[in-house]
């Protein structure tokens, strides 16, 4: 076994320790950007009014429920 000083123990153990939780905390971060992103991609922008809604699936042109003007998804930017 290494000798180890019990200082120098105790810093190893809280550098392990708070390297994991990093770790974690930076996996958690991508994971939630990913899901904001993709969140993000479902929400049409009416050019018209300026609302938006959620994009409805199934339907080529989606109707705005604010003013009833059709949207081309093909038109439509990163929001």
């Amino acid at each position: 076994m290494i000798p180890l000083p019990l200082g120098w123990f105790v810093f190893v153990y809280l550098a392990l320790f708070l390297a994991g939780i990093l770790f974690l905390w930076i996996g958690y971060e991508l994971v939630r950007k990913h899901d904001a992103r993709r969140a993000a991609a479902r929400i049409l922008l009416c050019r018209i009014c300026g609302s938006r809604f959620p994009d409805p699936p199934g339907t080529p042109y989606p109707g705005c429920p604010a003013c009833g003007n059709r949207i081309d998804r093909s038109l439509q930017r990163e929001i």
